[in-house]
Parts: structure tokens; sequence; C-alpha cells
């Protein structure tokens, strides 16, 4: 079922659901994972450093997929690779738990690179290819239905993860974890949607590595919203960094008789806000790539805004109210970011949840190395107001100008003569699949401010 762009019907977003349950399942496993895997390499080495250590690594080879990432998603069939992104997942956490303890740490690094690359890759493709799965008209019910089984998932698996190894142990959770990857990998073989094949190319056309750098830094020319919205993407997993380090401080130093409890139902009412993210995108969403664009700005800075006031020594209850706000935000920004980078079209979409891939583990890497360290000589509330603080201030940045700019269009005398666009017929029309390199050509033809 794999191949060249192909109408859908009405029931692909039906079988869609479907696909949707089996990434559930392995984000399951991813969350679990995290849970698990995080106290088996503190409780194994007996060092904070090589937990961070361990999690940097995991993050430094997720940049380095969301660098090639791009290149997959244009040169090799989708489908097969995603399944082999679970399986071999699968197969290095059956080994891992099977392993003797000694082998198991000498192991670590092994999982590490493999859950950053390959978790990255195959969430990277899906994206891609959701405008082709269920046609571009039902990008949005698509996205909203991938965010709120990622909800589903990280509740089930932060929840059950550290009961599973208290109950079971390490070897029988890891072993759960790897058939989850198992269970994505069969609905991905079984389930009936077409998935985008290999790019057609021409003999001899396919880029270089330079040429290939050209050709992204074109399409981000031609679409600077795009651009734009990878930087917002970036400072705001930078901001994340300081409540996902503070929340455990914070909640030691407010309730130091069970913190955990404050945690877990913080992150309950987090995930109950991304859950109902979806039906608020649903209910509102009035179309078109700048509103898509500025639902996701102002999504952002709402949730960073909630984060400040979580930090600032209120109470349970609005701790509580302030969390679902959060997940409500982060939900809708999940969504609309998405829905619009996929309206761009291939290959340029799969070059650019590349990029997103990069800014987003880069930004929380650098994050965590910088919360960490001011975690030592200030607040979690300070620390949340000065980072989240900086994705606030660039996202209300980004709107006055965006405002600025609607409000003034532009002069006629400044628009390009009808000679000078691009015709929409010929061999390098954006639309020809068989010259996917043609980067530069593949945005839309400036029109004049309504």
């Amino acid at each position: 079922m794999d191949g060249g762009p192909a109408g859908v019907d009405g029931g692909d977003l039906h079988r869609f659901r479907v696909l949707v349950g089996g990434t559930a399942a392995s984000s399951f496993g991813s969350y679990l994972n995290m849970v698990a895997l995080n106290l088996f390499v503190y409780q194994a080495t007996g060092s904070a450093v090589a937990t961070g250590l361990f999690l940097v690594l995991r993050m430094a080879t997720g940049f380095v997929a969301g660098l090639v990432g791009g290149a997959v998603a244009a040169r090799l069939p989708r489908r097969p690779v995603m399944i082999a992104c679970d399986l071999v997942q699968a197969g290095v956490l059956v080994v891992f738990a099977l392993s003797p303890d000694d082998a198991r740490v000498s192991l670590l690094p092994v999982v590490a690179v493999s859950i950053g690359a390959l978790s990255t890759t195959s969430q990277l493709l899906l994206r891609a290819s959701v405008p082709d799965l269920v046609g571009p008209e039902h990008r949005l019910r698509a996205n909203g239905l991938l965010v709120t089984g990622r909800a589903v998932a990280m509740a089930l698996g932060f929840a059950t993860g550290g009961v599973l190894v208290t109950w079971v142990g390490y070897t029988s959770a890891f072993l759960v974890n790897a058939g989850t990857f198992g269970l994505s990998a069969l609905v991905l073989a079984s389930v009936a949607l077409r998935f985008p094949g290999r790019a057609a190319t021409r003999p001899g056309a396919g880029p270089g590595p330079a040429k290939r750098r050209g050709l992204v830094l074109a399409a981000l020319a031609a679409a600077p919203a795009v651009a734009a919205v990878v930087a917002i993407r970036s400072v705001d997993a930078f901001g994340s960094a300081s409540h996902q380090v503070g929340i455990p401080i914070h909640a030691t130093r407010l309730h130091p008789a069970d913190p955990a409890a404050f945690v877990g139902n913080f992150w309950a009412a987090w995930a109950v806000g991304l859950v109902a993210a979806h039906r608020l995108v649903s209910r509102f969403h009035r179309g078109g790539r700048r509103h898509d664009e500025w639902a996701f700005v102002i999504g952002t800075a709402v949730m960073s805004g909630a984060f400040i006031a979580a930090f600032s020594g209120i109470g349970q209850p609005w701790v509580l109210l302030v969390a679902l706000v959060a997940g409500l935000a982060d939900g809708v920004t999940e969504i609309t970011y998405t829905t619009r980078v996929q309206a761009e079209p291939d290959p340029a979409r799969g070059w650019f949840f590349g990029l997103t891939a990069m800014a987003e583990n880069a930004g929380l890497g650098l994050g965590l190395l910088v919360a960490s360290g001011l975690l030592e000589v200030w607040t979690p509330w300070g620390v949340a107001a000065l980072m989240h603080g900086l994705v606030v201030v660039l996202a209300a940045g980004y709107l006055a100008l965006t405002v600025r700019r609607a409000a003034d269009p532009p002069h006629p005398a400044d628009l390009p003569h009808p000679a000078d666009l691009p015709h929409p017929a010929g061999p390098h029309r954006a639309e020809d699949p068989s010259h996917p390199t043609d980067l530069p050509h593949l945005a839309d033809p400036p029109r004049p401010a309504n």
C-alpha cells in the first residue's frame, strides 16, 4: 500500500485511528521507558552525572536524526523505515532486558542511541505523511488524534512506569516496553493506508550534502513563517527545561512529606488538558495558514505563562488548574504547529519536520544544562520566570511584527510583475513529484495582502 500520491476516501480517517492506536502503544512504551530506564541508570551507576550523560546522548542522537530526517523522508519508502525503527528498538530492548546487570550498563549507550535516533525518525516520518494518509482537508483532525493518543500514552506511561518496576522488576518492564514497539510495527505493517513511497528522481539527480543544505535554506527562504515556527519551537523547548528540572525540586520544597503525589497530580492535570486540546481546536479552528501560525504562537505564550504561574507558590487546587491550562495550550500548539508545517508540499515538508526535531532537541539539551546550573543558586520560580519569560517575549514580538505587517500591506509598486512569477505549468512546477529537489520553486506566488 505504499506508493505515490493517491486519492483518499472516507475510510482513511477510520484506518488512521487504528494507526494512532499503534503509535500510542509505542509512545506508552517510550514514556514507561523514560521512568524505568532513568531509574535503572541512576541505580546501576549511582551517579547523577551518568544519568545526565545518558539523557544528553539520547537527545544528541535525536538531533542527528532530525538532521538527516529530511533526506530519509524524501529518499526512502516511509512505511518500511518506520516498521524497521520499531523492530530495532524492540530488539535492542529485548537484548538489554535479558542481559546480566553488568552487561546492561555497557549496553546503555546502545539503548540511548537507538531510542533517540529511531523514535525521532519514526515520529518525523509520520508527521510528514499525514496529509497523504488522510488528505489535506483532514490533517487538523488527524493531528488532534495523534496528540490525544500521545496524551493518553504519556499519562499511562508515567503512571505505571514506577509501579511496574516495583511490582515485576526491571527485566519485565523492559520486555513490556519491547512488546509495545512490536505491536506498533504490527499495526504499521497491516493497516490499509497508502504511505508516500520513495520520491521519484531523475538518474544522477540526487543532491549531495552540500546541495541538500542549499535546498533546505532555499525552502526556508520560501516559507519564512515556517522558519519562525521552528525558531519558536526551539526557544519553547529551551524554556520547557526549567519546569522539567524544577518541578521535582519545587514539589520537594512545597510538600516534603509526599512530593511524588504533587508531581503525579500535576502531570495528570496537564495530561487532561492535553486530551481536551483536540476538541478545543476542532471547535474553534478557522482554517488558513495564518490562523494556524497565530494559534501556535498564542498557545506557546499561554503555556509558558501557565508554567511560570505554577511555580509562584499558589495553592494546590490552583496549581492543578494552571497545569490543566498548560496542557491545553501545549496540545493546541502541537496540533496547530504540525498542521501548519503539513501545509507545505513534499519534500520540503520532511525537511521542515527534521529541522524542528533538531531545534527541539538542541533547545531542550541546552535548557537542561542552563536550568540545572541556575537551580543551584535560584528558586524554581526565578528560573521558570527567566526561561519561560524568554518564550513569552519572543512570541509577543512575533505577534506584534505580524500584526504590523498585516496592517501595512505592500505598495502595488513593490509587488512582482506577473511575468516574473513562476509559471504554473511545466516540468518544474511545485506539484510535480518527479522533481522533488526543485525546492526554490515551492513557494506560493506572492499575492497582495487582503
